[in-house]
């Protein structure tokens, strides 16, 4: 069930935390999405797991689309 538009402070929080997974890998560095995920999950006011997967996502193919790795 949705929960409605992500608001401004958390797309902040999940921008935020897929560039700095994007650093950790950018670095050959070993990170854990699933755990990223889940540190997420009381900042954003109901979402889930799953709803957070699909917002890095969305934010992946918004940064290929502009033609970002």
């Amino acid at each position: 069930m949705s929960n409605g538009p992500w608001t401004d402070a958390e797309n902040d929080l999940i921008i935020a935390d897929y560039f700095a997974m994007l650093a950790e890998d950018m670095a050959g560095r070993p990170y854990n999405k699933a755990r990223h995920r889940r540190s997420l999950l009381p900042l954003l006011q109901g979402r889930t797991e799953g709803s957070i997967e699909f917002k890095h996502q969305n934010i992946s193919a918004v940064l290929k689309g502009l033609g970002e790795d």
